[in-house]
């Protein structure tokens, strides 16, 4: 038994794990240590995630002779990628004019890249990195796709038994697979063709909304202010045990897409539609599960699953009693799942329940120190007990950076590399949002004490990873404005009493005291289109750039000097 290496590189969110006799040791997103978000792979004509693969090496002490597997994400041959290649194609001409194609372009989709990334890219650029891959490492195994997302919930979640949903935009065999998990096993129940992509289609109808190709989230958001129609949702047909994808009513949505101008109602009820749509689709996907196996478990992997509004949906369903989402759903934790499904393959053991995603970097107090007296015009003050002082001034509307210990792995601040501020005055969510270069319509999550949710929300339930959403109490709404959204939710993390996010846990506890509201606003620490800041430098950068007011990084308290 050794270290396995998980690597995703073939289409966006890069990243790398090691894993060594059952226990996950790092995970890493190359666009953290590279700077390009949603760092693109091969057939986006991007890179592989080498500064990934080197941070794991370095930072355990592995030399490459000690690794034993090589496990990739992806398991394509030239026949099938010319296959997704021509289903991208048939898509296309269904859902959009040439005219509407063009303007894509022009936005800089990433997506418009997968012509020359499914050629050049995949069969010269992918090729001499595999041929380097297995020059460097004895062992190189590919997984499936959807595999992969499959073992990374199913393994990860501590259950025994549990239905497992998997869906994104592309797989390598099927955007939409269902397993059942028992004793280990990963049991296939059904795969849907290729052009029933559900990832695909909320992307499509999220640019005709005017948002760009990684902002599905925008979509979700945005669908708490509109009203689902009939008209506007013809392009998906749910059935008992089933959902139909028909493409071409689109070409008519294409001509209310918005552009530069501001969103219309039109434009909410679209995304709104498109919202009820898709939950339909999953309730159905779940109940066939259930009805296939019985079981009340359920786990979600593949890039659809970051949408909490659907999750909560599931979640709230008479087929559900426990579920678990894996909070790097995205194609970053395809990584991890394919060195899990290569563990399991030769029969090492596989990882505990996951607890925490706080996989990455880390920097002592004398590397933070070091970065801190390098850089002009701060000043700073160290103390013992950095929750205090910085509970203060959240409890004075002070806003804050907050830069602690490991950062976390997936798409969600967690606690590690955050922006927080009070959720008391409704104006602070506007605060937010301009620090971050946001919509003022976008909503901001709370953090809370996991003990209190009960307190706050209805139906509540553990949600560690910010992946389930919940409706406010109507008694309490009006004490945390700022993070209620328009339709009296909130996209929920909650930090239980064994939280390794020690730091994190005490801020909220110190904040209650002082006010009464064991929560916060919480938001990821980067600027728009920046990639989440990983090293000290770039929550400095971060720090000086924007209307910050105050930055906590490990034990240091940083303001800027007021010449």
């Amino acid at each position: 038994m050794g270290y396995i290496l998980g690597i995703n590189e073939l289409l966006h969110d890069t990243s790398a794990v090691l894993l060594k006799d059952g226990k996950l040791l790092g995970a890493v997103e190359e666009e953290r240590l590279s700077g390009e978000k949603h760092a693109l792979g091969f057939c986006l004509m991007g890179k592989p995630p080498e500064y990934s693969v080197n941070w794991l090496l370095d930072y355990f002490g592995v030399k490459e002779s000690q690794i034993d597997a090589v496990a990739l994400s992806f398991d394509v041959g030239a026949l099938r990628i010319m296959q997704m290649l021509f289903n991208i194609f048939s898509e296309a001409i269904q859902k959009m004019s040439v005219k509407s194609a063009f303007k894509q372009k022009s936005k800089n989709d990433p997506g418009m890249n997968i012509i020359p990334g499914a050629t050049y890219g995949f069969f010269i650029k992918r090729r001499a990195y595999l041929n380097e891959l297995r020059r460097r490492f004895r062992n190189v195994i590919s997984v499936k796709h959807h595999l992969a997302h499959a073992a990374s919930a199913y393994y990860c979640s501590g259950f025994d038994q549990a239905n497992v949903f998997v869906t994104d935009g592309v797989g390598d065999e099927s955007p939409t697979s269902l397993y059942y998990g028992r004793d280990g096993e990963l049991i296939p129940i059904k795969q849907f063709h290729a052009h029933q992509s559900l990832g695909t289609l909320y992307r499509t109808v999220s640019q005709i909304c005017g948002f760009v190709y990684f902002d599905a989230g925008k979509t979700m958001g945005l669908s708490a202010y509109g009203t689902p129609r009939e008209m506007l949702g013809k392009y998906l047909n749910v059935y008992p045990y089933s959902y139909d994808i028909d493409f071409k009513p689109l070409r008519d949505l294409w001509k209310l897409a918005r552009d530069d101008q501001p969103i219309m109602d039109i434009h909410k009820d679209i995304a709104a539609t498109l919202q009820e749509r898709l939950e339909a689709a999953g309730m159905e996907m779940t109940r066939l599960m259930h009805a296939k196996t019985g079981c009340r478990n359920l786990c979600l992997g593949g890039g659809v699953s970051l949408n909490c509004v659907m999750n909560s949906v599931l979640l709230n369903s008479d087929m559900v009693d426990d579920i678990f989402v894996q909070p790097a759903a995205m194609d970053m934790g395809a990584a991890l799942g394919a060195a899990i499904w290569v563990a399991r393959m030769r029969g090492e053991p596989l990882p505990d329940a996951m607890e925490d995603v706080f996989l990455g970097p880390e920097y002592s107090d004398d590397e933070i120190k070091a970065t801190l007296d390098a850089t002009p015009g701060i000043e700073y003050k160290h103390y013992k007990q950095i929750a205090k002082p910085v509970a203060k001034l959240l409890a004075e509307n002070k806003t804050i950076g907050w830069f602690q210990g490991r950062m976390e792995f997936g798409p969600r601040a967690l606690g590690a590399r955050s922006i927080l501020a009070s959720p008391v005055e409704p104006y602070m969510k506007d605060v937010v949002n301009d620090i971050k270069g946001r919509e003022r319509w976008r909503p901001l999550a709370p953090v809370i004490l996991e003990e209190r949710m009960g307190d706050w929300f209805y139906d509540p339930y553990p949600s560690p990873f910010m992946t389930l959403n919940f409706q406010f109490r109507d008694e309490v709404q009006a004490r945390v404005p700022s993070v209620v959204h328009a339709d009296g939710s909130a996209r929920v993390q909650s930090v239980s009493k064994n939280s390794r996010a020690k730091r994190y846990r005490k801020l909220l506890e110190e904040f209650e005291k002082l006010t009464g509201i064991p929560m916060l606003m919480n938001t990821s620490y980067n600027e728009r289109g920046v990639p989440i800041a990983c090293a000290p430098k770039h929550a400095l950068s971060s720090f000086k750039k924007t209307a910050l007011d105050h930055l906590a990084i490990g034990s240091f308290l940083v303001l800027k000097r007021k010449d």
